[in-house]
């Protein structure tokens, strides 16, 4: 009696005792059962979101593809999931570019992809493994997020949860920004998305453009030699290329600019070809010198919202559909030389956008770096935009190994 005592005490301690069966434990994906479980992190976090956007798996799955996206000709990534129960709560992602930290000269690492339930341990065992793989690298700073570069969405978003993210723009829960900080991280730097509607919304719009209408005028009658241009599909390439070039020197002072490569302009040009309207691009020439660029991309997120299914054969057609049907677009892309700025360029180029796509209610203008706001606002004088989201991108330093 005595040893059956003893057995069903340490039974029922055993059942009692979750400690084991909550243990984390952090892998590397390295097949195809924690692929999916990477991939399954995001709709469990995102699940009972509103605002949150599903993409399509094969979206997903090329961002990380190190064959087929040629950002990681450069680059170097290891995917992490956190499980708990054998269950997948977290992911992440370490990230090394080489073109990045060639350009500064630094020994910069990133994490990105980065999802975990609201719990500092998981979060904290998924950075520190990220932390861990990049000081491997030789790294000794650690920022993000940023999925997998700042040539696509970034950031943790801290203000603007209530409404879903534009194109190529991110969504995070509020948590987030706690989880980093109390993991030792800091704001790097801070970015902003404006939004615009449609002239209806506001009072004094119709002044406005009015005001905006005899400026565009005036700037034609007094430059003559300054031609506006829409692009279509036979110098589409070739006008992209142009759009690079001058981008690359107009963003070349902003923080964490890292210019394309060549196979990255050509991935890039063969990805918007499938969702642009061409009637969207406008560039303005000097003569025969590009001066100025507009470049603007339907809201594709908004489309996503509206499919459903679980496989992408069944929301393709929806959103081939519903891509055609959305109201709301993104300017992904505004510049002026810098010879050329006080000449009423750039509100010009939105001008024209905007007169063209008149059946758009919506436009966000983001990616607007912290130290880039003179000149959003000097549009904003012009045009009524509101600031509707802020994101944080994170860093620190990483610790030396004993």
């Amino acid at each position: 009696m005595l040893v059956l005592r003893r057995r069903l005490q340490g039974w029922l301690m055993a059942l009692g005792d979750t400690s084991s069966q909550s243990e984390l434990h952090v892998r590397r994906v390295e097949s195809p059962a924690r692929w999916r479980d990477f991939f399954k992190v995001r709709r469990l976090i995102y699940r009972n979101d509103s605002a949150a956007v599903v993409p399509l798996r094969s979206m997903e799955k090329l961002q990380l593809d190190t064959k087929r996206n040629p950002f990681y000709e450069h680059a170097k990534m290891q995917a992490m999931v956190c499980y708990r129960d054998r269950k997948p709560v977290g992911r992440i992602a370490a990230i090394k570019d080489d073109l990045h930290n060639d350009y500064y000269k630094d020994s910069v690492g990133f994490f990105g992809f980065f999802e975990s339930i609201d719990d500092q341990t998981v979060a904290a065992k998924l950075l520190a493994a990220a932390e861990s793989w990049l000081h491997e690298q030789g790294c000794a700073v650690m920022r993000g997020p940023v999925n997998p570069s700042m040539k696509s969405d970034f950031g943790v978003l801290v203000k603007g949860h209530e409404t879903a993210p534009y194109i190529m723009m991110g969504h995070s829960p509020m948590y987030y920004e706690r989880l980093l900080q109390n993991a030792g991280f800091e704001v790097a730097k801070r970015f902003f998305a404006f939004k615009y509607r449609s002239e209806t919304d506001y009072v004094d719009a119709k002044e406005k453009w009015v005001a905006i209408n005899a400026a565009v005028q005036r700037l034609k009658n007094r430059f003559p030699q300054l031609v506006f241009r829409e692009v279509d599909s036979s110098n589409y390439e070739t006008t992209i290329r142009d759009i690079n070039e001058l981008g690359n020197q107009v963003r070349s002072a902003n923080y964490g600019f890292v210019p394309l490569t060549e196979s990255e302009l050509r991935f890039m040009m063969a990805q918007m070809k499938r969702i642009i309207r061409l009637d969207m691009i406008h560039v303005a020439y000097w003569e025969d010198q590009l001066v100025g660029f507009i470049v603007n991309l339907p809201d594709l997120n908004w489309a996503l919202q509206k499919t459903w299914g679980r496989f992408d054969w069944m929301r393709m057609p929806q959103l081939l559909y519903w891509i055609k049907k959305t109201k709301r677009a993104r300017v992904i892309a505004l510049g002026v030389h810098e010879k050329y700025r006080k000449k009423g360029i750039a509100i010009t180029l939105m001008k024209l956008l905007t007169d063209v796509s008149r059946e758009y209610e919506e436009w966000e203008l983001s990616w607007v770096v912290e130290d880039n706001l003179k000149s959003i606002r000097a549009i904003g004088r012009t045009l009524p935009l509101i600031k509707h989201k802020v994101y944080h991108l994170y860093e620190k330093p990483i610790k030396p190994r004993r």
